[in-house]
């Protein structure tokens, strides 16, 4: 299946007198996969997911698989449920360590070299989740090495000094503080499974309208790495620098949970995954994936098929015109030839899951 839709974000920033006074984001196209699949067995959609969506497949079936459950009035059974969360957390966990290391480490040769040897071991976890024993303490073994080697802390201290990692914190630092750009204090606003009635049920109800640019009373809250982070500790929006640590701790904690065997759901997330019933042959679902908060709803026609279908990705919320970018961006001022950097470095700690265009537009001043 070829799908023709515009797989990239523009953010525009409007600059006068050095002062940041907007900031225009053209979305994405998704994808119409409600009208491509209506009057088809809901099977043939969950077949086509990982061809569809690259990244965070396995979130993507699960939340499918789960708001299905909801709509036929099934429930999964226990094990089946942890299996499900295993595949979802191990697909955070490669996602992360892809997004945190692969493009930043680019240019450092040895450190590439690590990075390339830790993705393989990632990936073969993941194929081999049921691989004895002895092979798993192997593959685990290695992670562990090429983790700390990389510089990710698994114990108290999250960023290891004479690392590849210590030495991008330290870049990430200087572009963030030393004479560049500022970043705007955002307003603290956190999308969490609290909210997920609601979000389900709009996207049933009003479509893709709202999953183009979704708002819940008029907010646009932030979701993702930072946002579950600040979550837990009761933390305040930041800069890149806090982000990019927050990153970092995830991907030691994820490791932790992984390596004791993953025994408890609840270690993991709580939230990972939720299913929701929303009426007849109707079901709606949320996956905590690695960019934050995933959403799907189905309805069913009286044959088991679809009739309507929709989701919605962390990046809608994340990038909406009133969003969390556009929060942290607006009105901050620019003091140096490092702006450029900083900003970049900013908007890319938000992890959209297609890439992004930055430009510049001067407006004359007042």
């Amino acid at each position: 299946m070829t799908l023709a839709f515009r797989n990239r974000i523009d953010v525009t920033l409007s600059v006068a007198d050095r002062l940041i006074t907007g900031v225009d984001i053209q979305p994405r196209t998704r994808p119409p996969l409600g009208r491509l699949f209506a009057g088809k067995p809901a099977e043939m959609l969950l077949a086509a997911l990982p061809r569809l969506f690259s990244l965070c497949a396995s979130a993507h079936q699960v939340a499918l698989l789960s708001a299905l459950e909801a709509a036929r009035g099934e429930r999964a059974a226990p094990l089946t449920r942890h299996r499900r969360i295993k595949a979802v957390v191990a697909e955070r966990f490669a996602e992360l360590v892809r997004g945190l290391l692969v493009a930043p480490l680019a240019e450092n040769r040895n450190a590439a070299q690590l990075v390339q040897r830790l993705l393989q071991a990632v990936a073969s976890l993941q194929m081999h989740s049921g691989a004895q024993q002895q092979s798993r303490a192997a593959t685990l073994s290695q992670i562990k090495t090429d983790m700390v080697a990389l510089g990710i802390g698994l114990a108290a201290e999250p960023v290891l000094p004479g690392t590849p990692l210590a030495s991008l914190m330290d870049m990430v630092r200087k572009a963030a503080d030393d004479g560049g750009w500022r970043h705007m204090p955002a307003e603290h606003d956190i999308l969490s499974a609290a909210d997920d009635g609601a979000v389900v049920a709009q996207l049933m109800d009003v479509g893709s309208a709202f999953a183009e640019a979704p708002e819940l009373d008029g907010r646009a809250p932030e979701t993702g790495v930072w946002a579950r982070y600040a979550e837990r500790h009761q933390l305040a929006s930041a800069g890149p620098v806090e982000r990019l640590s927050a990153k970092i701790s995830e991907v030691a904690e994820l490791f932790r949970w992984i390596e004791a065997g993953e025994a408890e759901d609840e270690a993991a997330d709580q939230h990972a995954i939720a299913s929701y019933a929303l009426g007849s042959r109707r079901g709606g679902a949320a996956v905590e994936c690695a960019r934050g908060r995933l959403h799907h709803a189905i309805e069913l026609d009286a044959h088991g098929a679809v009739s309507r279908f929709e989701y919605l990705a962390p990046t809608e919320w994340n990038f909406h015109p009133r969003g969390p970018v556009v929060r942290s961006l607006t009105g901050a001022a620019l003091r140096g030839t490092g702006d450029r950097e900083a900003i970049n470095t900013m908007v890319g700690s938000f992890d959209p899951c297609v890439g992004y265009h930055l430009a510049f537009r001067e407006m004359a001043d007042a």
